[in-house]
């Protein structure tokens, strides 16, 4: 699947390995977080770099200082409506303070992507033929009032000068 990353289609050097497949020696390659916990021991010798797949609905407290040794979590949106993929995001970046990179896989439109990217998720599994063309012709439904406040960066105008609502600011 093609990667959208800092608003540009990137190569994309992650492999996802189900459970059921025996992990390559020296890929680049997303496991499962039930993999990661069954396996940590012989997962956490590996030379190559291992990222993980956490699922909608996953409690991920009891490994949360194991977050920082994956350079990419994967979260999924198994059904276009389906929002948890966005809390996992916020949590991991605001509850557990992680700094790599974020990427949703799965079911979602190019309307939901500027959302997502506010709750933290830096990366877009692209599955979705359509999404893929609106992005290839520049379509990117930014939304310049916000009332909810973001994972941003800094790109937003500080709390406390509108209440009722947040703006996007530009860096200098």
């Amino acid at each position: 699947m093609p990667l959208w990353k800092n608003g540009n289609f990137v190569e994309d050097s992650w492999k996802v390995v189900a459970d059921e497949e025996p992990v390559p020696d020296s890929d680049k390659v997303i496991v499962s977080l039930k993999r990661w916990r069954e396996e940590r021991g012989v997962l956490a010798e590996r030379n190559a770099p291992l990222g993980l797949l956490i699922p909608p609905g996953s409690n991920w407290t009891d490994i949360a200082a194991d977050l920082p040794r994956f350079p990419v979590i994967a979260v999924t949106i198994p059904k276009y409506a389906d929002g948890r993929a966005s809390s996992i995001a916020r949590l991991l970046r605001e509850r557990d303070n992680y700094q790599g990179e974020i990427r949703v896989m799965g079911d979602y439109i190019v309307d939901q992507m500027p959302f997502m990217r506010r709750v933290g998720i830096d990366a877009f599994d692209v599955e979705n033929p359509v999404v893929q063309k609106a992005l290839e012709n520049g379509v990117w439904p930014e939304v310049t009032d916000y009332l909810q406040p973001a994972y941003d960066g800094g790109r937003e105008a500080p709390g406390g000068t509108r209440p009722w609502t947040r703006k996007r600011v530009e860096k200098q």
